[in-house]
């Protein structure tokens, strides 16, 4: 039988390794006495059997011997002597799918999988055969050179250690009546129905002669170059056949979208990179009032309507959801259960139940993805600068989680996001995600259009005017469609003097802003009571507690009754209220503009009333004692804020030196670097100086570049020096210490450092002491001198134990880990690391949770535990992502990389490399190169050129040098050789 799939063919291999392990895969006999399968299967194998038949009448067993073999695509041969006097089968047909275009083609696949573990009357475990009907896309995998198959998810995941499609490796895939590829791989984290392909006509191209003649010999295959490709035939899937049109779920996010006009442009660009598989997520961003809600809700009409934008070449999309945080808010929870409603009442009932379980969020994220298969699915998220903080990351987490699968994921739906700021993103991500910014208004044509349609009927006298005179209006308001709506709702809200359009400008021609000219005219409605109480709340720029406005107010118009003034305002709908937080706020737009229209001096002018706000902010600011996150930190940086917008630069800087060191502890290193970016060249007054150049060099020192960390803290020690403070040249001297200790200069480090802690000891600054000896540790770790670094953890133990103090017990463990990293003792390494990340919890503080985890996954790859360093190093990774450190985050990577390398996924060391070198490049750390080599080297040893991977090896290793935090030099060196014995 030739015609396909045949179930008397299918094998299951049996394997016992040279070690006296046992594994087991899959196989199918494609001709008289040849199994293809994956090497993995059968490498270091002292013993092969294939079953046929297996557990089945006229089961039938024959040993067998490898073949034919190729790790670098995964792909073996097994030869066997078949039964005696059995009918020679027939050789079954090879193919190919064509990666030059796009295409989803049906494919199926049978062997035994671990979750189809059953267990028979007698008690005896066997594996059930499993046939897997999915689907290729043609252009996924193209870097790696793979099939990737969406599969209907295992429908079990019995041992989480290992993956549940276990024992599918060899299988044959299949489109119709020939062989493509065998299954290789499953990645856990790509969720539970992706699997990977190797692919013939791959492995055929790849290897040279005259392995390729011999390979082609055994599956009996005549022209390795001319496999034909079934990819042009009709695609076999079991998807339900596409709808006529999308389904739609959700109101749209605008209203009058018939009216909708021009934005051509902008709609052919979102819908050129929706179209893109590359893509996952385009951001419309844009100042408010520019109309993105509007051209996204238009560009999800066309797509309904079977339409793409710019006549984008892809499928027409099988759902669009439509969220936005004003309607129906943008959730995880409504995001699932929507998209689960678009996917029809079957697959909807299947993932309802799966949400109501306890399973983790990237479980059900997955199976929601899995349910999709390959069809497109559009979401919509209006208006997610609701979602986000104010450097750009979500405040939702489940949310976060979402992201991350929907960029880890290979087939997902694809986002269009509106927001005024685009989420932030990793830097490995953005390519990944597209934005497209409104920073223009309408068109004059348009402009004219919208202004004629906002007076339907005519009552207002708009719709009469000529197109001139119109003309004249939009470009007054520079064509801002939210600034158009104000002008004639100026017009319409005045039914006492009944202005004109052209009165309503009249007196705006000189403005350079003519959209806050607009706002203005609201505001001077109001009497002198309510534009200061306004005027407070546009300087607040956020919701607050009416306790906050009458403190403020009390400091500039003592006499002013605050209450009666808000009912008022409330009234007239200039504020909203949150009756649960009971707090005002002013609409973002109206405050933006409110504030550009106030005089900027006198007792009720901007300054003073921002200087009054300070204040406000400053005497609710907790103690540090009773700092526990970055919450109770709030009230500071508000403060910091109001002493810039006041242009008290000097005072700014100081607010800003006590919190900046903890807030870089606790994660958001990002926002203290803005915040000091916007005092660089303000400060006039030497301590206000001093100050910002020790918190700016200790933000530098966690996020880079580390070469601007020592040149903020020598410049701080200088300035220290002359003004006589002890107190910060021992911080300025810690900070060059450390800085030092960080670029590798560890000779120039250990001088600043011990003097930071003679001058701690000095000022009784215990824990500037204590901080000061565990830096000294871990210069002597890198330096190799693991007694002295140990001797450093415990004289930080001792301390620990006198003082009673959990950070200063915590970072104990830091540097015995570190040391005993250093020495190569592997297990007092991960017991350490262990005791340090639960210590730093107790301490409430992350400071080196992820130097700890990355410690562990080191010394667990040491030891060959390869699947729990890749989970330790995980850890770390995250661990230093939400300490937003990419310094260490590059490290983790690299580290990675090498663990991927040692489980020969070559393809995915390599991408891990990639990141890594980013990230250390990001940082201005030195191990960058270091990086790029191993990514080149992975690359390398992927095609297979063994002399060229061994050579980027000993770069990488030269790149690292001594770095403990980083797998070790002789590891790369000695694989370097190992490669080079085989070239």
């Amino acid at each position: 039988m030739s015609g396909g799939l045949d179930p008397h063919r299918i094998a299951e291999v049996i394997v016992t390794t040279t070690g006296g392990g046992g594994r087991r895969g899959s196989g199918y006999r494609v001709g008289d006495t040849a199994v293809l399968t994956a090497f993995h299967v059968v490498a270091e194998a002292a013993d092969v059997q294939v079953r046929f038949d297996a557990d089945r009448p006229g089961q039938w067993v024959a040993a067998a011997v490898v073949a034919w073999s190729d790790v670098g695509t995964d792909v073996a041969v097994l030869t066997f002597a078949p039964q005696p006097g059995a009918t020679p089968v027939t050789p079954a047909r090879f193919g190919r799918i064509g990666d030059d275009r796009h295409a989803v083609i049906g494919v199926h696949a049978a062997g035994f999988p671990l979750w189809k573990r059953r267990r028979s009357p007698d008690g005896r475990q066997f594996r059930e055969l499993h046939q897997a009907d999915g689907t290729v896309a043609a252009l996924s995998n193209l870097r790696t050179g793979t099939l990737e198959i969406t599969v209907p998810v295992a429908a079990a995941d019995p041992d989480p250690k290992v993956s549940p499609w276990s024992g599918m490796s060899g299988a044959a895939v299949w489109v119709g009546s020939r062989i493509v590829g065998v299954v290789a791989e499953h990645h856990r984290r790509e969720g539970l129905g992706r699997l990977a392909a190797a692919r013939i006509d791959h492995t055929l191209r790849r290897v040279g002669e005259p392995r390729r003649s011999e390979l082609a010999e055994l599956l009996v295959i005549t022209d390795p170059q001319a496999l034909p490709d079934v990819g042009a035939e009709p695609p076999v899937s079991d998807s339900p056949p596409p709808q006529a049109g999308a389904k739609v779920i959700g109101l749209p996010v605008t209203h009058g979208l018939e009216l909708f006009k021009d934005r051509a442009e902008t709609r052919a660009m979102i819908g050129r990179h929706l179209a893109d598989p590359a893509i996952r997520m385009v951001t419309v961003t844009g100042r408010r009032g520019m109309g993105k809600s509007a051209v996204a809700a238009k560009v999800m009409a066309m797509l309904e309507q079977g339409e793409w934008p710019g006549h984008a070449q892809a499928p027409i999309p099988s759902g669009l959801v439509n969220l936005s945080t004003r309607t129906s808010g943008v959730s995880l929870e409504r995001l699932y259960l929507d998209c689960a409603r678009a996917l029809g009442s079957d697959r909807e009932t299947r993932l309802l139940d799966i949400w109501a379980t306890n399973r983790p969020v990237q479980d059900k994220i997955g199976e929601l993805f899995a349910a999709m298969g390959d069809q497109l699915f559009i979401i919509l998220m209006d208006n997610l600068e609701d979602r986000l903080q104010d450097d750009g990351r979500l405040d939702d987490d489940e949310l976060a989680i979402f992201l991350d699968c929907l960029f880890r994921a290979r087939s997902t739906p694809r986002l269009l996001v509106t927001s005024q700021l685009p989420l932030r993103l990793a830097p490995e991500l953005r390519r990944f995600a597209a934005e497209v910014e409104l920073s223009d208004g309408l068109p004059p044509t348009e402009s004219v259009a919208l202004l004629r349609e906002l007076d339907q009927d005519g009552s207002l006298g708009v719709a009469q005017l000529s197109d001139d005179q119109l003309l004249q209006a939009a470009v007054h308001v520079h064509g801002v469609p939210r600034a158009l709506e104000l002008l004639v709702g100026a017009v319409a809200d005045d039914t006492l003097t009944l202005p004109t359009l052209q009165d309503v400008l009249a007196d705006f021609t000189l403005r350079g802003d003519v959209v806050a000219g607009l706002a203005e005219d609201r505001y001077q409605r109001l009497g002198p009571e309510g534009r200061t109480v306004l005027n407070v709340l546009a300087v607040l720029r956020t919701p607050v507690p009416r306790e906050a406005i009458e403190w403020i107010v009390r400091g500039l118009d003592p006499g002013l009754d605050v209450m009666p003034v808000l009912s008022h305002l409330l009234r007239m709908r200039m504020l909203s209220v949150d009756r649960a937080s009971r707090t005002f706020a002013l609409h973002p737009m109206d405050a933006d503009l409110a504030h550009g229209a106030m005089p900027r001096d006198g007792a009720l002018g901007r300054q003073s009333m921002e200087r009054r706000a300070a204040d406000w902010y400053a005497s609710i600011a907790p103690p540090r004692p009773d700092w526990r996150g970055l919450d109770d930190i709030q009230p500071y940086r508000r403060e910091f804020d109001h002493r810039v917008r006041a242009g008290d630069m000097n005072e700014a800087a100081l607010v800003l030196a006590t919190i900046s060191e903890w807030m870089v502890w606790h994660g958001s290193v990002l926002a203290a670097n803005s915040m000091h970016l916007t005092l660089e060249e303000q400060l006039t007054d030497d301590r206000a100086r001093l100050a910002h150049l020790i918190s700016f060099g200790h933000v530098r020192l966690g996020g880079g570049p580390l070469a601007h960390a020592t040149e903020l803290f020598t410049e701080a020690a200088d300035l220290a020096e002359r003004l006589d403070d002890r107190h910060a040249l021992q911080n300025a001297m810690f900070g060059l210490g450390d800085a030092y200790r960080q670029l590798g200069r560890l000779d120039a480090a250990i001088g600043p450092l011990a003097r930071a802690g003679d001058l701690a000891h000095e000022n009784n600054d215990a824990e500037a002491e204590v901080h000061a000896i565990l830096s000294l540790s871990l210069v002597h770790s890198t330096l190799g001198d693991g007694a002295a670094a140990l001797a450093g953890a415990d004289r930080l133990r001792e301390l620990a134990h006198t003082s009673g103090d959990l950070l200063t017990e915590a970072r104990s463990w830091n540097a015995r880990f570190t040391a005993l990293l250093t020495m190569g003792r592997w297990e007092e390494t991960i017991a350490a690391g262990d005791r340090a990340v639960h210590a730093y919890q107790d301490a409430g503080i992350q400071e080196a949770t992820d130097y700890a985890l990355n410690a562990k996954g080191v010394a667990m790859l040491a030891t060959g535990r390869v699947a729990e360093a890749l989970a330790s190093l995980e850890a770390a990774l995250q661990a230093a992502s939400t300490m937003e450190n990419p310094r260490t985050e590059g490290v983790c990577l690299y580290n990675m990389a090498w663990a991927h390398w040692t489980d020969g996924g070559y393809g995915q060391a390599a991408e891990t490399a990639e990141r890594a070198a980013a990230s250390l490049q990001l940082a201005g750390a030195t191990e960058a190169a270091a990086a790029k080599a191993l990514a080149e080297a992975a690359r390398a040893r992927a095609v297979p050129d063994p002399q060229a991977a061994a050579d980027a090896l000993v770069r990488a290793a030269d790149g690292a040098g001594g770095n403990v935090e980083m797998v070790r030099r002789a590891w790369l060196i000695e694989e370097a050789g190992r490669l080079r014995g085989e070239a």
